[in-house]
């Protein structure tokens, strides 16, 4: 029975050989063919277009941005006393007489060349000097945004360690 087994499976084998070709080797002058290469795994056919049919496209956000804010220009400041912020300004000393409307302050700014002399009532780009005393300068804000309205900085002419200016 077994000799019967083996028997079957020989012929069987024998008649499926050409069912499987092997592969026929060049031929002799003939040039080797290149293989081809596969796409690139996300390259798109170039026969190919996409139809929407009503829909979305997936890729781009369906919120959009908020515009982005404008700031508004820089004011561009005048030279001199007038061009000096409060926030710049540095108080280097005071001049003080018997008569209040005598007194003068001496403010140096960043960049300028020479210490600047106010008097009350003098501007500076967004305050006004409204009063001179011999340890303290007052100035009154003028600046366009301020909804609180006018509001005054006093300071001091020698500032302690540690206080603000």
């Amino acid at each position: 029975m077994k000799r019967i087994a083996i028997a079957i499976v020989f012929l069987m084998l024998v008649a499926s050989l050409p069912v499987f070709p092997q592969a026929q080797p060049p031929k002799p002058g003939a040039a080797p063919a290149a293989p081809e290469e596969p796409p690139p795994v996300l390259s798109v056919p170039k026969d190919y277009h996409y139809n929407a049919r009503g829909r979305r496209d997936p890729f781009v956000n369906p919120v959009p941005r908020p515009p982005a804010p404008v700031a508004p220009p820089a004011a561009v400041r005048p030279p001199g006393l007038k061009g000096v912020l409060i926030a710049e300004a540095n108080i280097v000393g005071v001049v003080t007489s018997k008569e209040p409307a005598m007194n003068v302050v001496v403010i140096s700014a960043p960049g300028a060349k020479a210490p600047y002399f106010a008097r009350v009532g003098d501007e500076l780009f967004d305050a006004v000097v409204k009063s001179i005393k011999l340890d303290t300068v007052t100035f009154a804000l003028t600046a366009p945004g301020d909804v609180k309205g006018s509001r005054e900085i006093v300071r001091k002419v020698r500032p302690t360690p540690g206080e603000n200016k």
